[in-house]
């Protein structure tokens, strides 16, 4: 489903393009590695700086999330961003949407809906995800 979104957001891309388009076909491969827990690949997409601020409020640098990425117990099965919007600011863009997120953890499978706001940034020619923010919204 998700790679559909993908090859959907290429196809569209090609019809929009500009740095929208780019953030767009970004987000969605983002999403995509982290269904595949492809930890490495994902890393490369982070701004050296990044941060994160989870649903539970707590800020997070790059190597804490990427640490509980990698060792944490649960498996994100399904990761659906949908409702994007997106802001370009010279060499910065804003996206915010809604995410879905299915995650199996100790044998259950749990799903939450939440409001984000993703700030990539652009260094040496490739977008890189700078910061986040997400507040659980329920379903």
């Amino acid at each position: 489903m998700l790679l559909a979104a993908i090859a959907t957001a290429a196809c569209c891309a090609g019809a929009q393009t500009g740095p929208e388009a780019e953030i767009k076909t970004l987000e969605l491969r983002l999403s995509d590695l982290v269904v595949h827990g492809n930890w490495d690949e994902y890393e490369k997409h982070l701004a050296p700086d990044y941060t994160r601020i989870a649903s539970h409020g707590k800020l997070l640098n790059k190597e804490d999330v990427m640490a509980d990425f990698r060792t944490g117990p649960r498996k994100i099965i399904v990761m659906e961003p949908e409702e994007l919007q997106i802001r370009i600011h010279e060499g910065d863009a804003i996206l915010q949407g809604q995410l879905t997120t299915s995650v199996r953890e100790s044998g259950r499978v749990t799903t939450r809906v939440e409001r984000f706001t993703h700030v990539f940034v652009k260094k040496d020619g490739e977008w890189l995800l700078a910061a986040e923010q997400e507040t659980t919204i329920g379903k």
